[in-house]
């Protein structure tokens, strides 16, 4: 049977609207002078640090820091300010207790900072399925998401073969094939489907209820 290797943000928790929210908002202060912004899609995936440094490459090491920590706080913000749309993804719940259930063991290896982990863990009440002590995230010693799918492994003492892998992003999945992942599985609104699977997606889900459980015995 495989682990499995739980991305978080556009995931377990569909939330790339508030994200493009914050980050609107984060390159506006940046370029006072200007109304053209990126492509959204660009904020999905990276980790701050690298989305920073291409919006603003000017700034130092110090100033990206302070500014990643001032993205976050507006997404908080916004999450709170929006409680309606601060949900689990249809189907996770009923998801992670039949992991639980089944005793397959599953880790969360999130791009988030700590202090968003720990926002999802109040929220959400994590601690029912996961331990947040073992959760791998963004404390900047990954230089991507691949990294963080081979810390995650390794504290699950799984070889990358052996791992099911779930994400949403571009990034992501491409790192999650590089990375050896032995099963990948994509998730989204279905716009994006073709570009996962073209990436080395092997399924491709909208929500947690068409998660097929016989993966892991693939």
């Amino acid at each position: 049977m495989k682990v499995v290797l739980l991305d978080f943000n556009g995931t377990l928790f569909f939330d790339s609207g508030f994200h493009r929210e914050a980050w609107g908002k984060i390159y506006r202060e940046l370029h006072e002078n200007s109304d053209n912004e990126p492509d959204p899609s660009s904020y999905c995936g990276p980790r701050n640090d690298i989305i920073i440094q291409n919006m603003a490459p000017w700034l130092t090491k110090e100033e990206r820091d302070k500014v990643s920590c001032h993205k976050e706080a507006l997404y908080r913000r916004i999450c709170k300010e929006n409680p309606h749309q601060v949900r689990l993804v249809h189907g996770a719940l009923e998801f992670l207790d039949e992991m639980k259930e089944r005793n397959v063991p599953f880790i969360l290896a999130s791009a988030s900072i700590k202090d968003n982990i720990d926002f999802y863990f109040e929220t959400f009440g994590l601690d029912r399925w996961l331990n947040k002590e073992d959760c791998v995230y963004d404390d900047g010693s990954y230089a991507n998401k691949g990294e963080m799918h081979r810390e995650a492994a390794k504290r699950l003492k799984a070889e990358m073969e052996n791992c099911l892998v779930i994400e949403d992003s571009v990034s992501a999945i491409a790192h999650a094939k590089e990375a050896g992942a032995g099963c990948i599985v994509a998730i989204g609104d279905g716009k994006n489907k073709e570009k996962l699977m073209e990436l080395g997606a092997d399924y491709y889900i909208t929500d947690f209820t068409e998660f097929d459980f016989s993966w892991l015995e693939d």
